[in-house]
C-alpha cells in the first residue's frame, strides 16, 4: 500500500520572494519573516510595521485542527504533524484493522485535499502580511545633455505614498476577515472530508454485513438442496422441491457474488476517502454498524448548538464581517495617492569649445579701453549648481471620488446579512429533517432487532422441522427462509439508515453524537423553558 503522508514544510515560494529575514529559522509550518524596506520614511514604517510581519502560519493552522476537533470530537493534531512522523502515525492507524475514528484520522492525515485546504490557511496569511505592508517608494532619475557637451542637467526625486497611513487599517482588517475566515473554510473543508470517512466507513460495514448474509444465505440454500434431494431419494419428496431447491441455490451464488462485488466498490471509496493508492482489499475495516440512538433531543436544542457550532454559520458571520470591514475600507480610499519626498537638481555645465575669439577679443578690448589678447582661460556656465527642496504630490479627487465601489460595498454587505440569514433557515429545516430521519431510521432498527428478526428465526427453525417430519410443503420452508433473510437484511439497512443519518445530524450541528446525546440528557435535568432557536 503506498500512502501520502501528509506533512508542513517551509514555504519555498516565500523565501523565492525574499521575504525572509536573516534571523528567519525553519520550524515545521514556519515560513520565515517578511521585512519592510527602507525608505525616507523608515521612521513611520518601522514603528507602524514594528520591523518584521511574521508569516508563521502554524498558529492559524492549530486553529483550523482545533475548530475540527470541536466539530468531530475527534483529535486533529495529526494535521500538524511532519513527513516522518505522519508516515508512522499512518501505518500505526492500519494494523489490526480499522475502526471508525481510525478512519477519521487517516482521512485527516493523508487526505490530499484536507492538506489542500490547510495549505490555504498558509497562502491567507501571505495575503495578511501582504495587507500590513507599505508600498515601495518611488525613485525617479533624469539627465538632459546640453547640445554644446559639458555636464548633463541631472535631476532625483524620491517620494513615497504616505496616503497608505490610513489606507493599511483598513485594508489590515479586511484581511484580517478573510484570514478567520479561510481558518474556518478549511476546518469546514476537512471536516467535510472527516464526515465522508464516516460515511464510506459505514457503507464498508453495511456491504461487509450483507456479504455476510449472502454467504450464509448461500450456505443456506445448499443444505435446503441438499435436504430436499435426500427427501426425494427416500420417497417423500417430490422432483418440483428438489428444482426449486436448485433454483434458489443458484439464485443465492448470483446474489453472493454481487455481494462482493459490493464490497469491493465500498472499499474502494473507503481507500479513496483515506487518500490511500493501493488495492482497497488490503484495508481491514475492525468495527460493525453501531447499535443507533433514540434521539429524544428537541429540535429547538439541536438549533441553539447549530447557531453556536456550526462551522458554514460561523463563515456567514465571518463573510458578514468581511463585508463591513471591506466597506470600511473603500470609504478611506477616497484620497488614495499623497505622495511625500524630496527633489535635487544639479544645473548643467556647458562645454568651453566653439568660442567666437574675434567676439571676445574684441569686447574685452573695449572693457580695458586699449587692445588686449584673447583670453584662453575655459568659461563654464553661470547659474546655481545644485537645488534640493521637498516634493508633494496629491491625487485631486476631481472625477473619482470612489463613490461607486463605497456603493458597491454596501450593496455586499447587505448580500452577505442575506446569505446569512438565508443559511440560517436552511440550516434550521436540516435539523428537521435530519432529526426526523435519525428517529425513525433508530425505530426502525430497534423494530427489527426486538420484534422481527426474533419472530422470523423462529418461523424458520418451525418450517425446518416441520419439512423434515412431512408436515409442510418445500415451498413454505423456502417463503420463511426468505422472510428470515430479508428481516436481516432489513435490519443492516436500518442500523446503516441510522448511522448515516447521525452522521448527517453531526454535520448540520456542528458537534459530535456524543456531545449532543450529552445536550439530551443535560435537557431533560433542567427546567422548562423557551428555546432559543434558529428562525
Amino acid at each position: 500500500m503506498r500512502l501520502k503522508p501528509w506533512f508542513f514544510g517551509t514555504f519555498e515560494p516565500a523565501r523565492r520572494l525574499g521575504l525572509d529575514c536573516p534571523r528567519s529559522r525553519p520550524h515545521g509550518l514556519a515560513v520565515g519573516r517578511a521585512c519592510s524596506v527602507p525608505s525616507v520614511l523608515s521612521l513611520i514604517t518601522s514603528a507602524l510595521l514594528g520591523g518584521c510581519a511574521t508569516l508563521d502560519a502554524r498558529p492559524d493552522m492549530e486553529r483550523s485542527a482545533a475548530s475540527i476537533e470541536h466539530a468531530l470530537g475527534t483529535p486533529a493534531d495529526v494535521l500538524l504533524l511532519d513527513a516522518e512522523a505522519a508516515e508512522a502515525k499512518a501505518t500505526e492507524l492500519l494494523k489490526d484493522g480499522l475502526t471508525a475514528d481510525e478512519a477519521v484520522q487517516l482521512s485527516l492525515l493523508n487526505n490530499p485535499r484536507a492538506r489542500s485546504a490547510m495549505l490555504g490557511v498558509g497562502v491567507s496569511r501571505a495575503d495578511f502580511v501582504q495587507s500590513t505592508l507599505f508600498s515601495n517608494p518611488t525613485l525617479a532619475l533624469s539627465f538632459r545633455f546640453p547640445d554644446g557637451g559639458g555636464l548633463a542637467n541631472f535631476e532625483m526625486g524620491l517620494s513615497q505614498n504616505v496616503a497608505e497611513l490610513w489606507l493599511i487599517p483598513a485594508r489590515k482588517k479586511v484581511a484580517q476577515r478573510q484570514l478567520d475566515r479561510t481558518v474556518l473554510e478549511a476546518a469546514a473543508t476537512i471536516a467535510a472530508i472527516a464526515y465522508d470517512a464516516r460515511r464510506a466507513y459505514s457503507a464498508t460495514a453495511r456491504a461487509r454485513e450483507v456479504e455476510t448474509i449472502a454467504s450464509e444465505a448461500m450456505e443456506l440454500s445448499e443444505q435446503l438442496y441438499e435436504v430436499a434431494r435426500l427427501r426425494r431419494q427416500a420417497g417423500s419428496g417430490s422432483e418440483i422441491d428438489v428444482s426449486l431447491a436448485r433454483t434458489k441455490h443458484l439464485e443465492s451464488q448470483t446474489a453472493f457474488r454481487a455481494a462482493r462485488l459490493a464490497t469491493i466498490e465500498v472499499h474502494a471509496e473507503l481507500a479513496r476517502v483515506l487518500g490511500i493508492t493501493g488495492g482497497p482489499e488490503t484495508l481491514h475495516v475492525a468495527e460493525s454498524l453501531p447499535e443507533p440512538s433514540k434521539w429524544e433531543v428537541s429540535s429547538d436544542t439541536l438549533q441553539q448548538i447549530a447557531r453556536e457550532n456550526r462551522l458554514d454559520l460561523k463563515i456567514a458571520e465571518q463573510n458578514v464581517s468581511e463585508a463591513n470591514a471591506r466597506v470600511i475600507e473603500e470609504r478611506a480610499r477616497f484620497l488614495k495617492s499623497l505622495e511625500v519626498g524630496f527633489g535635487l537638481e544639479r544645473a548643467e555645465r556647458r562645454s568651453g569649445g566653439g568660442r567666437n575669439w574675434a567676439q571676445e577679443t574684441f569686447y574685452d578690448s573695449l572693457q580695458a579701453g586699449q587692445l588686449t589678447p584673447p583670453n584662453l582661460m575655459p568659461q563654464e556656465s553661470n547659474g546655481q549648481d545644485v537645488i534640493i527642496g521637498p516634493t508633494f504630490g496629491i491625487e485631486l479627487p476631481l472625477w473619482d471620488q470612489n463613490r461607486a465601489q463605497i456603493a458597491k460595498a454596501e450593496l455586499q454587505a447587505q448580500q452577505a446579512i442575506q446569505l446569512r440569514d438565508a443559511l440560517l433557515i436552511d440550516a434550521a429545516q436540516d435539523i428537521h429533517s435530519r432529526l426526523a430521519r435519525a428517529r425513525t431510521a433508530a425505530e426502525n432498527a430497534l423494530f427489527y432487532r426486538d420484534e422481527l428478526l426474533p419472530a422470523t428465526d423462529r418461523n424458520v427453525s418451525l418450517a425446518r422441522e416441520a419439512y423434515k417430519g412431512g408436515h409442510a410443503s418445500f415451498v413454505s420452508v423456502l417463503e420463511t427462509e426468505r422472510s428470515y433473510l430479508a428481516a436481516r437484511g432489513g435490519y443492516v439497512e436500518a442500523l446503516a439508515a441510522a448511522a448515516v443519518a447521525t452522521i448527517e445530524l453531526e454535520q448540520v450541528t456542528g458537534r459530535p453524537a456524543s456531545a449532543l446525546l450529552q445536550s439530551e440528557s443535560t435537557e431533560s435535568t433542567a427546567e422548562p423553558s423557551t428555546p432559543k432557536g434558529i428562525p
